[in-house]
């Protein structure tokens, strides 16, 4: 009988020391600082005002302060702008899968995002104005990194802002 009580104790044990692994990458991914390092927009006016677009480039710097080399399977967020004390929101972006987070460092995500004027005419008129006239305003990106390490899928949330204008 104290035979088939050792066999579990001895697999809980095994169990554990093989789950020790993906709890340190998880640690590590929870260490992860994100920032908008870039938001380049672009306003293409176009005629009916219906056909017009938002181009966006969107640099996010992830700052990896562990010693674990880090692989998302997909990073995606919200989009914001803040013009004029009010909050917009513009749309989702995601990021491309499968980004590398380099160990001790920083690594940068980018990506290329155009919304429509449909998507966008509640705040086409901030927008227009942070963009074309240089009026201050903030843009922010809230979502979440995923990871998968091991079999074991977590994600990690961001809030990050930079601002813009004079």
């Amino acid at each position: 009988m104290r035979r088939l009580l050792v066999l579990p104790a001895l697999l809980l044990l095994v169990g554990c020391e093989a789950l020790s692994p993906a709890l340190k990458y998880e640690e590590a991914a929870r260490q992860l600082r994100f920032t908008l390092d870039r938001v380049e927009p672009k306003v293409e006016l176009a005629f009916p005002l219906e056909q017009s677009r938002l181009r966006l480039r969107l640099e996010v710097g992830v700052d990896n302060p562990s010693d674990q080399h880090l692989r998302t399977r997909r990073v995606a967020g919200d989009l914001k702008l803040n013009a004029k004390g009010s909050d917009f929101a513009l749309g989702s972006v995601s990021f491309p899968e499968g980004a590398d987070i380099a160990p001790k460092g920083r690594s940068v995500l980018k990506v290329d995002v155009a919304l429509g004027y449909n998507d966008l005419k509640t705040a086409w008129g901030p927008l227009s104005g942070a963009v074309l006239r240089q009026e201050p305003a903030t843009w922010s990106l809230a979502g979440e990194a995923r990871f998968e390490i091991l079999g074991i899928e977590f994600g990690v949330p961001f809030r990050t802002s930079k601002g813009s204008g004079s």
